[in-house]
């Protein structure tokens, strides 16, 4: 028989045992696509995915501003190849940065759990970006399409001098870089809003995408123009670049981080103004240096002291030092810029099987008792009775779960009971 025969029969069996699979799935589940919205009680919609707390945070810049090594330095383990060439990074790098949380060690001790899981961020660690990158230069569609999947960018902006690294511009100057990166994501955007615009679009969207065009054209960023909430979320599926909220990161060496921080914030705030596409009442910044915390990653403590010493720096704790690193700071200044608040579970749940206390972030105003219920697992949200809360603070004052409840710390809450900042839930179900 002719193979060209043979081949249109076994297309015809294929299609036949699919159309019989999809005759036992309810046609309303193939028209109707999940629900993606959720109502707050005032009756507002929010996305379901931002209930999901999966946030992903995009290192951007130029190439050879130390990307990879600042993302080595937020994992704490070497990950990414950090080389002195343009694009040594292609695939993007992928870890999870653990928010801070002092109270996160106490709270499980109390619980007496086994281990503690705090809140994580998503880093990733983009290619370089370079002039007309909004038109395919050099990696700049892989670049642009990886940070549209993003929540925040942190724009990592070199300002310090060292002739052996390479400078694709050929001469460091914090302003002008940023620019050259702020530019290409605001002309990314404007042809990403034509091409919509001159597709079928309707409704909202239209006209919120009409603002937007509007704004990019007269060179403000989308996150600018003062969209409302329900208009950001008619454009959500798009992945706006200049609708991200932006953490100027602003790498300097190790003597200006260690001797004259003061100088090189105050600097960086004088950077803020001079930028353009960027609006320092909605944008963030912070100082770092990428080289300090990666020399600081390999070394030990009695080589990291004498490594501190060598620097000028005379005398500092662990933790006082840490404070001041950006596996500390950039996590909670992602935090802030997205309103995102935490509370945890674990305490209450009985000593033999307490295995774990657990930190959920979550947007601030967002969640319900039932809806971290849903969190935990599935048969916890149905089986919901009501939700034993206290605030983390009061817990630890008390150093014990029964004694707070005691001393009136703990309150009884229904389903639709909205969660608080640092609220410590124990879902009773059945």
């Amino acid at each position: 028989m002719d193979n060209a025969v043979i081949f249109v029969k076994l297309l015809f069996i294929l299609g036949t045992i699919c159309d019989t699979a999809l005759s036992f799935v309810p046609r309303k589940a193939l028209l109707r696509p999940p629900s993606t919205k959720w109502r707050r009680p005032n009756g507002e919609y929010v996305s379901r995915s931002m209930l999901s707390m999966k946030v992903r945070v995009g290192l951007v810049g130029l190439p050879n501003v130390g990307k990879s090594t600042l993302f080595n330095a937020l994992a704490q383990k070497t990950i990414a190849n950090a080389e002195n060439f343009p694009f040594c990074t292609i695939e993007p790098n992928v870890s999870p940065i653990p928010i801070p949380d002092p109270n996160l060690s106490k709270i499980a001790t109390i619980a007496k759990s086994k281990k503690a899981l705090p809140a994580t961020l998503q880093c990733i660690d983009v290619a370089g970006l370079v002039k007309n990158a909004s038109r395919g230069e050099g990696l700049g569609n892989r670049f642009l399409a990886t940070v549209r999947e993003c929540d925040v960018i942190c724009h990592l902006v070199r300002n310090y001098i060292d002739d052996d690294i390479i400078h694709v511009e050929g001469e460091v100057n914090p302003v002008v870089d940023a620019e050259v990166v702020n530019l290409e994501l605001l002309l990314a955007d404007l042809a990403h809003v034509q091409r919509r615009l001159e597709r079928k679009c309707e409704g909202e969207e239209k006209e919120t995408l009409e603002k937007v065009l509007k704004g990019l054209e007269t060179g403000v960023p989308a996150r600018t123009i003062g969209l409302t909430e329900s208009e950001k979320f008619s454009i959500k599926s798009m992945g706006l670049l200049t609708l991200k909220p932006v953490i100027y990161a602003f790498n300097v060496d190790e003597i200006d981080f260690i001797l004259n921080k003061e100088e090189a914030m105050e600097q960086g705030q004088s950077f803020m103004k001079q930028i353009q596409y960027c609006d320092p009442n909605v944008d963030t910044y912070t100082i770092v240096s990428a080289k300090l915390e990666s020399e600081l990653i390999s070394l030990n403590q009695e080589e990291k002291n004498e490594y501190l010493e060598s620097l000028g720096m005379e005398s500092s704790t662990d933790e006082s030092l840490s404070k001041l690193l950006s596996y500390n700071v950039l996590p909670l200044l992602v935090k802030d810029l997205l309103g995102l608040s935490l509370v945890y579970t674990g305490p209450g749940v009985a000593p033999e099987r307490s295995q774990t206390t657990k930190t959920h972030m979550y947007n601030s105003g967002s969640m319900t008792a039932s809806g971290l219920a849903g969190r935990l697992h599935g048969e916890i949200q149905r089986g919901f009775i009501r939700a034993e809360v206290v605030n983390s603070n009061d817990l630890i004052k008390c150093d014990n779960y029964n004694s707070a409840k005691d001393n009136g710390y703990m309150r009884t809450e229904g389903r639709e009971y909205v969660l608080q900042a640092d609220d410590i839930v124990l879902i009773k179900w059945k």
